[in-house]
């Protein structure tokens, strides 16, 4: 039996999504800022960031245009673990990096109609169901490289 692994995240892409392709499919890197309102001692209220890296299947270059840096979206998806080791210490323990991303099933994207979200929406209406491809999802594995942390 699998353990609950499900999640939903609001948030802003941080800069513009990268494309890569693999084995004749479009995969889609981008890291999200996910904000906390917090209190301070002094009672003034101020906000925390998070910043989560994101993976999605997607399905045409075209779509890529609307995954730019301040684009506001609900990922949805589930959390992933890579380990790799990395080397040996001086003392011959064994070394691991381990990264967590989220793979995606689901991007629900949030057009508000401000001045930051200038882009011309004129294809909006030729998005597809599947503009993440759901199918492939469970597929293969792909990870998240160097250049997708900040």
């Amino acid at each position: 039996m699998s353990d609950l692994n499900d999640l939903k995240l609001y948030g802003r892409i941080v800069r513009d999504a990268v494309i890569k392709t693999k084995n004749d499919k479009q995969i889609a890197y981008f890291t999200i800022a996910n904000n906390k309102t917090k209190k301070d001692t002094n009672g003034n209220y101020y906000d925390e960031p998070n910043f989560f890296p994101v993976s999605a299947y997607i399905n045409g270059e075209k779509f890529s245009s609307y995954l730019k840096k301040g684009q506001p979206l609900i990922v949805e998806g589930e959390l992933k673990q890579i380990i790799k080791e990395v080397g040996i210490d001086a003392n011959g323990k064994r070394l691991f990096d381990s990264r967590i991303y989220i793979r995606t099933k689901q991007i629900h994207l949030i057009f508000t109609g401000k001045k930051e979200n200038s882009q011309d929406f004129s294809e909006l209406a030729n998005i597809p169901e599947n503009f993440i491809i759901e199918e492939d999802y469970n597929n293969e594995d792909f990870s998240i490289d160097n250049n997708m942390i900040i």
